[in-house]
């Protein structure tokens, strides 16, 4: 059994907050409480849970260490990861955060120091939150917490959905349909000791109670794991590794469980739909806050209109023919040379124009820098996939409205951008 060094983590003065965790520590049955305590390291301040009289008892990793350090915007993991990388973040209070679309942001409550009951609206101001923290790349963006929606920590959830005033231009699905099913195939990603992003490889769900060794058991509306974490993982989110939509928030554990509470068990539901402050939403690879705003020329309602291409700020774009405002097939688009410092939409199909729309985006532009990004949907339903380097992709059937965007770096030479084969129905 491997378990987490502790190296240079010291512990400060007191703890948080505390409660009973349904932990057996010692043997099959003995509860244990568990407490929030503050960590400095030489990186900065981590928030993490230890059990009472036990502040070093910290170990997260279970068996061989299985954490990978994420490179080159996730060149170094599985494909279909990559989409998925720039919708994490580093908190300031040493824990991480999930992007899940229109600023809404996951977490735990005991990074908040959350009470035991659930609160509501509550204030988060001087929290900040870094997005796209890797071994080979600075943060792209960082964000102000703007309001907890609502909090809880106690020993059956640990749990807090907030806002921030400006997100990434990624965010992850959340399934909120019914529980992850035992036995399901999960994996996480987050800031270990407040490292860069690193991926914990694939584990799968337990039960919160009544493993083999009876080693750990947790409350009723958390499920255990066997992913590797150590503190700064608090937070992160549990994606279900087939639909790769959030199904849980990791809250902590001892080797040899780690546990998170169940995303359905938690209060998302009331959020979903509600208005709430609209962020900024950032390019995920420009230094800047926010990206530079280029004019665009929205489709129109007349029967004759289309999804148009805004006008360029580039040297040249190839003319091509507009699709017409109604299902069926739409011509080929292309673009390019571009220019640095862009920030285009290239194409948008509307509701108005059919409810899904097929294309496929073929790239060549500055591989690892300069970018497409494919958005579908509106709010909890949108997704965001990015293409970067020479690719051809197809997307079938997304979900209106869509827009294809063109963004680049301040370096760097992007050549051409064709979508073809554009059907909307």
């Amino acid at each position: 059994m491997r378990t987490n060094r502790i190296g240079s983590l010291v512990l400060s003065g007191t703890a948080a907050a505390t409660f009973f965790a349904a932990c057996s520590v010692e043997g099959p049955q003995a509860s244990r409480k568990m407490e929030v305590r503050k960590l400095n390291t030489a990186a900065g301040e981590i928030t993490t849970l230890v059990p009472v009289g036990e502040p070093d008892r910290i170990e997260k990793i279970i068996g061989e260490n299985d954490l990978t350090p994420v490179l080159n915007d996730g060149e170094n993991l599985p494909a279909k990861y990559r989409p998925l990388v720039n919708a994490f973040g580093r908190m300031s209070m040493g824990c991480t955060a999930t992007h899940i679309g229109n600023g809404m942001v996951l977490s735990a409550g005991h990074c908040f120091e959350a009470p035991t009951t659930r609160k509501d609206n509550v204030s988060c101001a001087g929290t900040k939150v870094e997005w796209g923290v890797r071994k080979d790349k600075a943060a792209f963006l960082t964000s102000n917490c703007v309001k907890i929606l609502a909090y809880e920590t106690n020993d059956d959830r640990d749990y807090a959905i907030y806002m921030v005033d400006k997100a990434p231009d990624v965010s992850i699905d959340v399934d909120l349909s019914a529980r992850i099913a035992l036995e399901a195939t999960i994996t996480i990603f987050g800031h270990p000791q407040l490292r860069p992003l690193e991926w914990s490889k694939v584990c799968v769900v337990k039960p919160n109670k009544g493993n083999p060794d009876q080693s750990q058991d947790w409350g009723i509306h958390q499920f255990a794991h066997q992913c590797d974490t150590e503190p700064g993982n608090s937070g992160s989110t549990v994606i279900d590794d087939t639909t790769l939509r959030v199904v849980g928030i990791h809250d902590g554990g001892l080797a040899p469980w780690n546990y998170a509470t169940h995303i359905t068990d938690t209060p998302l539901r009331e959020f979903i739909g509600k208005p709430q402050p609209t962020p900024t939403t950032a390019p995920t690879a420009l230094p800047t806050a926010a990206p530079t705003t280029f004019p665009t020329v929205a489709p129109t309602a007349l029967p004759t209109a289309a999804p148009t291409v805004s006008p360029t700020i580039a040297p040249t774009v190839a003319p091509s023919p507009q699709p017409t405002a109604a299902p069926g097939k739409y011509p080929d688009l292309t673009f390019g040379p571009f220019a640095n410092d862009e920030n285009r939409v290239l194409a948008k199909f509307s509701t108005r124009e059919g409810g899904r729309v097929s294309f496929v985006v073929e790239t060549d532009v500055e591989q690892g820098y300069d970018r497409v990004v494919v958005s579908s949907g509106t709010g909890f339903a949108s997704r965001s996939f990015r293409l970067t380097g020479t690719e051809s992709r197809s997307f079938r059937n997304l979900k209106t409205p869509v827009t294809v965007r063109f963004v680049s770096d301040s370096e760097g030479e992007s050549s051409e951008v064709v979508i073809r084969d554009i059907e909307v129905r």
